[in-house]
């Protein structure tokens, strides 16, 4: 396996920290889960040739922006149990990311739609299993999933489930666009002996 270059590794792990800002921005306006995040997370799986990387810089930009939430906004950045889900989601997204071989515009569109869904589905089984909102059934399940699709529904795209799918489409396109740009321009090929 290839070793990564250091400007590969800090292009990548810039765009990826970008994130940071793209969820802080739009929690602020009040435009919940259409964040970069999600797609951060995809993109570190498909780039990176070291996987380690590929889980430990999405992760910290998860982290990290919730640790400002939590210190420096009104808004909660940790809030209990259902925690582990969202950042399982992510780390489920990241491993997604690693088995995509081909990173052509469809598989990326895909894929960023399923882990839209995906972490949809986690986020609120993790919701159902930590609060006591709904009974603990499976039709108490089913009541949870389905609130939570208008749960947003003043947000920019109606709802929780669309705002992570088109927050997942959206900023893949952006990070791999801004990567196919900027790689040839930063990253310094090894020079071969």
């Amino acid at each position: 396996m290839k070793k990564e270059t250091t400007s590969k590794v800090l292009l990548i792990a810039g765009l990826i920290f970008l994130t940071i800002l793209g969820r802080l921005i739009t929690n602020s306006m009040q435009i919940y889960n259409f964040t970069a995040i999600g797609a951060g997370a995809l993109f570190a799986g498909v780039v990176f040739k070291d996987k380690r990387y590929a889980y430990i810089v999405p992760l910290a930009a998860l982290f990290l922006s919730d640790v400002f939430f939590e210190l420096f906004t009104d808004i909660q950045g940790f809030y209990g149990g259902e925690m582990f889900f969202v950042y399982f989601a992510f780390v489920l997204t990241t491993f997604i990311g690693t088995r995509i071989k081909k990173a052509n515009a469809g598989n990326i569109l895909l894929a960023s739609i399923c882990v839209g869904v995906m972490f949809f589905l986690l986020s609120n089984l993790g919701t159902f299993l930590f609060r006591d909102m709904y009974p603990h059934t499976f039709s108490g399940l089913m009541t949870c999933y389905l609130s939570a699709i208008p749960f947003y529904k003043n947000d920019l795209f109606g709802s929780f489930a669309l705002n992570t799918v088109m927050g997942n489409v959206f900023y893949s396109g952006v990070l791999f666009g801004a990567y196919a740009l900027l790689k040839p321009v930063f990253v310094k090929q090894p020079q071969l002996a």
